[in-house]
């Protein structure tokens, strides 16, 4: 009991130790990294944190710097299974790489390399096929991003397209705010897409009305509707790939549960969580930490990935489209609906 009691008094000796050998502004950081995760993090709950408190300050025993936290943000963010947040102070970026095996055809890797852009082509008959690239943009473009997408589809129908592809096989993410907007005229009025916590418990729900897209932190798109023939009522096919990740699988799961629509491709990438900021010390250090699991319309939730009805491997054409595999099953299924 004694030689227990002693290494107890030493841990908590060696720990302040390491604290105290930190600079003020490196302490905070870690710190304040480790009391916001057990706070907000999806799996706090289940997250055994003396111990991973422990071995996080042991990694940073010789940090003098916040770069020099890495393998202790690692850990922490790893502790709580958080692969999709970061913390971010100065010009240090840390995060937990977690070492997933995507399987990405030469095709999507050939095509990603061109460049995020839109695509809108009439391929056989009435179908309209569009691409929705990933949107990293800020705040002051979601309008105008929205409605470019927007157009898009106004196009496809002004050129006679009745039946729709969404293609999110490049998507690998951004915000989803100008994507869902964007998409409205297929989608209509509601609330498509929310959040989860650990538990199951639905604790919101953005909502999706007459264009505009909002969310209760605050997040906002609008467009101008000029789809007159396509509606909610239209028949979609989405196209998803390894690589559909973060506010791509959003975008897929606002149509899960939606009438006329199949899913054709791969598993998504896996970042179906819903990432929040908060401020360590304001402008300079910031944590983003995945705080909820993505829900659809019917409440079913999201915690690994978005599986499609038709799972194809590979098979990708993005030079000739009616070679293109999953391209193939969709027009197939369309036949059929």
């Amino acid at each position: 009991m004694k030689i227990k009691t002693f290494f107890f008094i030493l841990l908590i000796c060696t720990v302040s130790c390491i604290k105290a050998q930190m600079p003020d502004s490196v302490k905070l950081v870690l710190d304040s990294s480790i009391s916001l995760l057990q706070q907000y993090a999806l799996h706090a709950k289940t997250t055994n944190w003396p111990v991973v408190k422990q071995i996080a300050y042991a990694k940073a025993e010789n940090a003098k710097t916040w770069n020099e936290l890495d393998s202790s943000i690692a850990y922490l963010f790893q502790s709580v299974n958080d692969h999709h947040g970061w913390l971010s102070a100065g010009d240090a970026e840390l995060r937990w790489h977690i070492k997933t095996e995507f399987r990405f055809s030469e095709a999507v890797k050939n095509e990603m390399a061109k460049g995020n852009r839109f695509v809108k082509k009439i391929l056989t008959g009435n179908i309209g096929y569009l691409r929705v690239p990933g949107m990293m943009v800020d705040t002051s473009q979601y309008n105008k991003k929205a409605q470019q997408l927007m157009d898009s589809l106004f196009s496809l129908e002004k050129s006679g397209a009745a039946k729709i592809i969404i293609d999110l096989r490049l998507n690998g993410g951004g915000t989803m705010f100008p994507m869902i907007a964007g998409l409205s005229p297929l989608l209509g009025n509601g609330k498509f897409i929310g959040g989860a916590n650990s538990e199951g418990v639905v604790e919101s729900m953005s909502v999706l009305e007459n264009g505009k897209f909002c969310s209760e932190d605050g997040g906002a798109a609008k467009v101008v509707n000029s789809c007159r023939q396509l509606s909610p009522k239209t028949t979609v096919v989405i196209l998803t790939s390894n690589l559909t990740g973060s506010a791509g699988e959003c975008v897929a799961v606002a149509f899960k549960g939606r009438k006329n629509t199949r899913f054709i491709g791969e598993t998504t990438a896996g970042f179906t969580i819903g990432n929040n900021g908060h401020w360590i010390i304001k402008g300079k250090a910031g944590i983003v930490i995945a705080e909820s699991a993505i829900v659809d319309r019917n409440k079913n939730i999201y915690y690994y990935n978005v599986q499609p009805d038709e799972m194809i491997w590979g098979g990708d054409n993005f030079d000739d489209y009616l070679q293109d595999k999953k391209i193939q099953a969709a027009i197939r299924w369309f036949s059929k609906h």
